[in-house]
């Protein structure tokens, strides 16, 4: 799997002590993946090129455009990816119109009551590397892991935003319960990244790097927990901390 998301390309290595050789390395493929609404270019997203329905479908979810029910179908053609809307329902603007940086004037509120074992957590660090990360040093992963410590789901893309779609769009695919799960991200969390993860329903997010300012007041009015820094001995916990059981 792991060559699906790379392409090899020459380089010279150049050391520190004046030695230089021609190598090759396995860089991370990215592509543009154009979304088209009942027919009409929404956006084009750039990303890994594989689970690009699932990235559609989380897409629109996350970024709070439909909800899952709204969604009639999805096709995938090469790197295009056609949603039909069940219409009528309200209108869809293109992006280039809607607030960046996760901006948005309906509050957001994970209604879950999951709370999950500090043992659930620490065993999902088993699955934040990926080989394609291995290989390239250029991707991102995001993973859903349940009260078990058991995973459910894991994508890697070349973005950190992107993954976090993908497993979204996943869960909804296959009829996950994401309001059991947790989500493990590579990423940093700012505000943008934990809305995403709010307008999923997913209540609890859990990085190995560390949230931004932003991130953490976004969870504490979402009802969602925020993790970082997580380590085989350790984690901090942000918000919401009644989520991790002591």
């Amino acid at each position: 799997m792991p060559e699906k998301y790379t392409t090899p390309y020459p380089a010279r290595r150049i050391h520190s002590d004046g030695r230089a050789e021609d190598t090759e390395v396995l860089l991370a493929k990215e592509c543009p993946v154009k979304l088209f609404l009942d027919g009409k270019q929404f956006t084009t997203l750039f990303a890994s090129p594989l689970e690009l329905k699932e990235l559609a479908v989380g897409h629109l979810i996350t970024e709070g455009i439909l909800s899952f029910k709204e969604i009639a179908g999805v096709e995938v053609e090469g790197n295009e990816v056609h949603i039909l809307t069940l219409k009528g329902k309200h209108p869809i603007q293109d992006e280039s119109s809607r607030p960046a940086g996760g901006e948005t004037k309906k509050q957001i509120f994970v209604n879950s009551d999951a709370v999950f074992d500090p043992e659930a957590l620490f065993e999902g660090i088993a699955y934040l590397e990926s080989d394609t990360y291995k290989l390239t040093r250029g991707t991102h992963l995001a993973a859903l892991i349940d009260k078990k410590g058991k995973l459910a789901v894991q994508i890697v893309d070349v973005g950190r935003h992107n993954a976090v779609d993908k497993v979204v769009g996943a869960a909804f695919l296959r009829m996950i319960d994401l309001s059991q799960h947790y989500m493990l991200s590579t990423g940093r969390q700012p505000a943008y990244m934990v809305t995403k993860a709010a307008r999923a329903g997913i209540p609890l997010v859990a990085t190995k790097a560390m949230p931004f300012d932003s991130g953490v007041e976004a969870a504490k009015k979402a009802n969602l927990c925020l993790v970082g820094q997580l380590r085989k001995e350790s984690m901090l916990v942000f918000t919401n901390e009644w989520r991790v059981r002591i």
